[in-house]
Formats: structure tokens, sequence, C-alpha cells
């Protein structure tokens, strides 16, 4: 069963899309969900908890032939939660010094 707060996550900042899109890597899915915690005031669960429940909820990644990497295929990002995601992780990337 997936915890009232990780079904409340994928219905107030996922979208379901075209499955032959490039997805959302685990590491990004995870950090959109720390924002949506921060602006609900409620605690986030470990990553490796989070990453389970995302299992019961019948997710799962698979490879991106393109950047290699396990993405979650077909999702996408919507709602406060991923414009707050985007802004502190640009804030933290470092500018290209040339």
């Amino acid at each position: 069963m997936t915890p009232p707060q990780i079904s409340q996550f994928l219905q107030e900042c996922i979208v379901h899309d075209d499955p032959s899109e490039s997805g959302i890597n685990a590491d990004a899915l995870y950090g959109l969900y720390v924002s949506s915690c921060s602006l609900n005031r409620k605690i986030p669960l470990p990553d490796h908890a989070f990453r389970t429940a995302l299992r019961l909820a019948g997710l799962r990644t698979e490879n991106n032939g393109k950047s290699k990497k396990r993405v979650f295929q077909g999702l996408r990002t919507t709602g406060p939660a991923a414009v707050d995601h985007i802004l502190n992780s640009s804030a933290q990337t470092p500018a290209d010094p040339r």
C-alpha cells in the first residue's frame, strides 16, 4: 500500500505523459518530492523509503537509451513544487565560467 503522503505527491506533482519522452530520473523525482514536502510543511521520507513507495505505487525505472540513466518513463512534473524544485536546483548549479 502506498503511503498517503506519496499518493498525494503523485496526484499533485506528476503527470503521466507519452512514454516515449525522456521521463524523470530518480534523483530529480526525489528532489521534487522534497520540494513538495517543504511547501506542504511535511517531513520527507528518506530516499530509500521514497523509492520503495514508488515501486508499491507501480512506478518502475527503465534504462533511458539516450543518457544511459534509469528514469521513470512517461512522467513529467507539474505544479508549484516543480517550479520550486527547478528554481532551487538551478540556484545550486555553479555558473559556467565561460
